[in-house]
């Protein structure tokens, strides 16, 4: 049984969809703040197993990357699946492998790492148990990732199956912020519990005693053990929230040769932009961004002829992984460029602000003040721009997804362009924090236009798939950020240090002086670069992107839309 496509007055659904929403944001947001979890505590884990800092840092990196690349990876096909097999059936699918994966990470230590290590002898390798055990603990973060992405896109997806279009813009909005704000405040949760945990380890290792149990004190694994018990609570009451939920499900079969091309093309890509969105508060210089690999340009190259091919190949069989006719209806190719745009200037916010706060620091004893600083100056950008997701609805619904995105887009390029005009050294925190609420705010506001535009204009049968399109290529958006804001901005830094320095050898002190200026400006040139972003997203947005208001006002005025308890 499925949802009619066009829904009367007496088409009554079983659950509020709003209770629904609630959720399925929680295993959202604890799938997207793995995503950074680690990126606070990786060097503990590293000297935990007691492998070199300085050589084990590169290997350990993948436990972040390798989450993030099959994070995209299995957005790119589980969307279609769940087109194919129902949401139901493909959401719970998704929470057990992010379950699984919690599980293998927790337990890398122990029977993982001895599979490993038999696998690799038998292979004819040697290796030691160390670095297995760290292996260990990206395969399981892989593992976890692919059911983490996947809840994304079918969360969308589902949103789009209980809500009728008219009525879809905020939830889409919420969704969405959840996710970003998930991986954003990863790195704070994970840093605050594994130091809590750290503080307070002998108080805990007194109460496991008188409890009797043989259990180690709580660390870093205990952040993945958590997710057990927290995802398997939101699967028993979204389950029970769906059980009289009719699922549709869409005729053809899974295009795997297109799946394979595009998600060879998308790994090519996050490798060869650098593999990284995560920035965490204790970024302290343009240097300690991910620059550009040296393999970066065979992998680009590499990422255009999968891409072609798949384009090729999704044009020519019947049941294709992506409708590229959909790409045809100026919301959703509009929709999709203007995410796009979003991604790379929310990436400016978030590399800008650590790196100010930590240049200004007096010595490096202040560190752990300035991180405690630059999180709170973020939560000024990203809680808003979560917030703003609510409104970016209500405006969507009343004034349309061309106005709502134009307001939002012009209000985060005045924020943006504050920032060129009043970025120095001086600067007081709370202007910081009053012009990245004007950029998350405005950034914000596009979240659940975007979304219902792109998903909007997709059909009943391939709604998996565009709603996998508006979490991609924002992703991309902040990778290609990540990699060409680090270039553009070392090659700026050294520009102007040598104009200013000259090739004379100056006093250490002026030295330090002069870069920290120097790195200040670029930063408020960023901020320009940010307006002239907003300006290009603009012309889709403002061009591209329509919605007749007045046919969903009569539609809502005659009763034609689905009824819910809440109604």
């Amino acid at each position: 049984m499925t949802l009619p496509k066009t829904p009367t007055a007496t088409t009554v659904l079983p659950v509020n969809p709003w209770l629904v929403l609630a959720l399925i944001c929680l295993p959202v947001f604890i799938g997207s703040l793995d995503l950074t979890i680690v990126s606070a505590f990786l060097p503990e884990i590293i000297i935990g197993l007691g492998l070199p800092l300085q050589t084990a840092l590169d290997d350990a990196a993948w436990v972040i990357s390798g989450y993030l690349l099959a994070y995209a990876v299995s957005m790119t096909f589980m969307g279609r699946i769940s087109d194919l097999l129902g949401r139901r059936a493909v959401y719970v699918a998704c929470l057990a492998i992010f379950i699984i994966g919690s599980i293998l990470v927790a337990t890398a230590h122990q029977w993982p790492t001895d599979a490993l290590y038999i696998l690799l002898r038998r292979a004819g390798e040697r290796p030691d148990r160390e670095s297995v055990t760290l292996l260990a603990v990206i395969i399981g973060r892989v593992v976890q990732a692919f059911g983490a992405g996947a809840l994304v896109p079918v969360s969308l997806a589902l949103v789009g199956d209980l809500f009728p279009p008219e009525r879809r813009a905020q939830p889409l909005g919420v969704i969405g912020a959840v996710d970003t704000l998930g991986w954003v405040l990863g790195h704070l949760y994970g840093g605050v519990l594994v130091n809590f945990f750290a503080t307070h380890k002998e108080g805990f290792t007194q109460l496991i005693a008188s409890l009797g149990l043989n259990w180690p004190a709580p660390d870093w694994r205990t952040l993945f053990w958590l997710n057990v018990p927290v995802t398997l609570v939101g699967l028993a009451l979204t389950l029970w929230a769906l059980r009289r939920v009719p699922m549709h499900r869409a005729p053809g079969r899974f295009d795997l040769l297109g799946a394979l091309l595009i998600v060879g093309s998308l790994v090519a890509l996050i490798v060869g932009l650098g593999a990284n969105v995560d920035v965490s508060t204790a970024t302290a210089s343009f240097e300690e961004l991910q620059r550009l690999p040296a393999y970066a340009g065979p992998a680009l190259l590499l990422a255009l002829l999968l891409f072609v091919g798949f384009v090729l190949v999704e044009a020519r069989v019947k049941f294709p992984l992506i409708e590229l006719n959909m790409f045809r209806r100026r919301n959703l190719s509009s929709g999709a460029l203007v995410n796009l745009f979003v991604g790379f200037c929310l990436m400016i916010g978030l590399v800008s602000v650590p790196i100010l706060v930590n240049i200004r620091l007096q010595d490096a004893t202040q560190l752990s003040q300035g991180a405690l600083q630059a999180g709170l100056l973020l939560s000024a950008l990203t809680v808003p721009m979560a917030l703003a997701a609510v409104p970016g609805g209500w405006l969507s619904d009343r004034i349309g997804y061309q106005k709502a995105a134009v307001i939002g887009l012009g209000m985060a390029a005045v924020g943006f362009l504050l920032i060129w005009q009043t970025w120095r050294l001086d600067l007081p925190d709370a202007v910081i924090a009053l012009e990245m609420l004007l950029v998350g705010v405005g950034l914000g506001l596009t979240f659940s236009p975007i979304s219902a535009a792109v998903i909007n204009s997709a059909d009943e049968d391939h709604r998996g798939v565009a709603s996998a399109l508006v979490i991609i290529l924002r992703l991309i958006g902040m990778t290609i950020a990540v990699s060409s804001l680090t270039t553009l901005a070392l090659q700026r830094v050294a520009q102007l240090a040598a104009l200013e320095l000259g090739p004379t050898v100056v006093d250490p002190q002026q030295f330090v002086d002069v870069y920290a200026r120097i790195t200040v400006q670029v930063l408020a040139e960023m901020g320009l670069l940010g307006a002239v972003i907003c300006g290009l997203a603009l012309l889709p947005a403002w061009f591209g992107l329509r919605q007749d208001i007045e046919s969903a006002a009569v539609k809502r005025a005659t009763g034609e839309h689905v009824i819910t308890p809440g109604d």
